[in-house]
C-alpha cells in the first residue's frame, strides 16, 4: 500500500512538472525579452521544493543572490531539516512493550558563486560553493536495549553532529514576468559529516545503588559524494 502511495505521488509530481514546464516555455516566449533579463536586477530571492523521491542529504529551502554584474552572482543558501522515526519493541513471549525514537536536526548553509549567460529569455549559469552544517542526533529508548525488550532499562543518546561539503552545480532561469522566475538546478556533493564525542545516559529501574550510568560514545566520520538537486523545481522574484 505504502509502495502504490510513494509511486502515485511520484507519478502525480513528474506530471505536475510537465505541465509548469509547458507553461513556462509558452509565458516565456509572450512575456519575457532579453532588454528585461539584462535590466540591472541586483538581488534575487527564491525558495526550493522537493519532490518525494529526491533523497538528497542536503535540501536547501531558501536562496539569496546577489548579482555582481550581468555575467557574476554570490549566492546563500539556508537549510533546517528535522527527521524523526519510532519503532516499538515487543516482549518476546509477553505482552510488553518498549520504543525507540530517533531525531535529527540539522541546520545548515552554503556560500558560493555562479557564472550566467542570458539566452533570449532564460539564464543558463554554472558554478560551486561550500557547505557548512551543525545539528544533534538524539536517541530515546525506553523499556528497551533498542534491540530487546527489557522492562527496567531506558536510555538516551545526544551526539552533536558537524558537516563540510563542497558542490558544483549548473541550472537555469525562465522568466515569466519582469521580477517573477521559475528554475531547476542539479549538481555533484561531496559531504563529510562528523559526529562529534557524545553520551549515553542509561537509566536502571530496578537497580538501588547504581539507578544511573553515563557512557561516552566516540567520535565517528561519514562521507558522501551524490547527485544533488534532482526534480527541484525554484521560484524566485528580482528586486
Amino acid at each position: 500500500m505504502l509502495y502504490k502511495l510513494k509511486h502515485i505521488l511520484n507519478k502525480t509530481y513528474f506530471n505536475i512538472s510537465i505541465i509548469i514546464a509547458s507553461l513556462i516555455f509558452s509565458c516565456v516566449s509572450f512575456t519575457a525579452q532579453d532588454s528585461i533579463l539584462k535590466k540591472n536586477k541586483t538581488i534575487l530571492l527564491e525558495g526550493q521544493v522537493y519532490p518525494n523521491y529526491n533523497v538528497d542529504i542536503y535540501q536547501p529551502q531558501f536562496k539569496l543572490r546577489l548579482k555582481l554584474n550581468d555575467n557574476s552572482a554570490l549566492r546563500l543558501n539556508t537549510n533546517f531539516s528535522r527527521t524523526s522515526s519510532y519503532i516499538e519493541i515487543l516482549e518476546d513471549g509477553g505482552d510488553g512493550l518498549g520504543s525507540v525514537e530517533k531525531i535529527n536536526s540539522l541546520f545548515g548553509f552554503s556560500f558560493g558563486y555562479e557564472y550566467h549567460k542570458t539566452a533570449n529569455s532564460s539564464v543558463v549559469y554554472a558554478g560551486f560553493e561550500g557547505l557548512v552544517g551543525f545539528g544533534r542526533e538524539d536517541e530515546y529508548g525506553s523499556r528497551t536495549d533498542s534491540i530487546n525488550f527489557i522492562p527496567d532499562r531506558n536510555y538516551n543518546i545526544k551526539s552533536p553532529i558537524q558537516q563540510l561539503g563542497f558542490r558544483i552545480f549548473t541550472g537555469v532561469d525562465f522568466l515569466i514576468t519582469k521580477n517573477l522566475y521559475l528554475g531547476t538546478e542539479f549538481g555533484l556533493l561531496f559531504l563529510k559529516t562528523d559526529y562529534k564525542v557524545g553520551s549515553e545516559t542509561i537509566e536502571n529501574v530496578s537497580s538501588i545503588t547504581d539507578p544511573v550510568e553515563t557512557k561516552v560514545i566516540p567520535k565517528r566520520s561519514v562521507t558522501n559524494l551524490s547527485y544533488s538537486g534532482l526534480g527541484v523545481i525554484r521560484v524566485g522574484w528580482r528586486f
